[in-house]
């Protein structure tokens, strides 16, 4: 994944309500090419919006590694 070693992806991905985990773990920053992304959200809101937030997140973080493998410059400061 090109975007997780971009600078500023853990930022993204707060912007996005969403946490991302190393393939190691919660603390885990060491790139791997692998994430487990999950909700930063759990209580208090409904499972429909944690969902959307879910679908909507990743689909946004799947947009831009496509648009990074396709050799597109991304300014992930500007996301969200």
């Amino acid at each position: 994944t090109e975007l997780g070693r971009l600078p500023g992806f853990f930022e993204l991905v707060q912007r996005l309500k969403l946490e991302a985990r190393g393939k190691y773990g919660e603390t885990d920053r060491h790139y791997t090419g692998v994430f487990d992304i999950s909700n930063a959200e759990r209580l208090g809101k409904s499972e429909v919006h944690l969902i959307n937030v879910m679908v909507e997140g990743v689909a946004k973080l799947i947009e831009l590694e496509r648009r990074l493998e396709a050799g597109e410059v991304v300014n992930i400061d500007d996301i969200a």
